[in-house]
């Protein structure tokens, strides 16, 4: 199946937060090649951001945090597709009315640009209004039940 993955669910898995023993076990399917797994562009760049100041709060030294950075990213490249964005594309988040939260309008339309089957969210609220999305929108723990 092709899924794509918020970037909270990404963030979960790294951090070993939230709902751990479901996202672990959509990145142990993704891994063993049950299903093919994308992020956008700007959640790369999101993680990037974000896993760099977790791993500083973990008191690591510059040198050792920048290769454990690239030690994990290189292993998220591994595992995961990137779902690019056109400028039509993402006109068509800028222009979307039913989302509140432009960000999330983002990465709807990047999983419908990879042709995904489901967005997997941490955050499903954000996603509740959408009367009738072309793409199933779940929660880890839904995904894997």
């Amino acid at each position: 199946m092709k899924i794509f993955l918020d970037t909270n669910v990404v963030m979960d898995y790294l951090a070993s937060r939230g709902d751990v023993e479901s996202v672990n076990y959509i990145f142990k399917q993704i891994e063993d090649g049950v299903h093919s797994a994308y992020i956008s562009i700007g959640s790369f760049y999101t993680i990037t951001y974000l896993t760099e100041i977790f791993l500083k709060t973990k008191g690591m030294d510059k040198a050792e945090r920048i290769q454990m950075l690239r030690t994990t990213l290189e292993s998220l490249l591994d595992h995961l597709k990137i779902a690019g964005h056109t400028k039509t594309q993402l006109l068509k988040g800028v222009r979307d009315i039913d989302f509140q939260d432009i960000e999330d309008s983002y990465q709807y339309q990047a999983a419908l640009a990879a042709d995904c089957e489901c967005l997997i969210t941490s955050n499903i609220k954000d996603f509740q209004h959408l009367d009738s999305p072309l793409i199933d929108i779940v929660s880890p723990k839904d995904f894997c039940n």
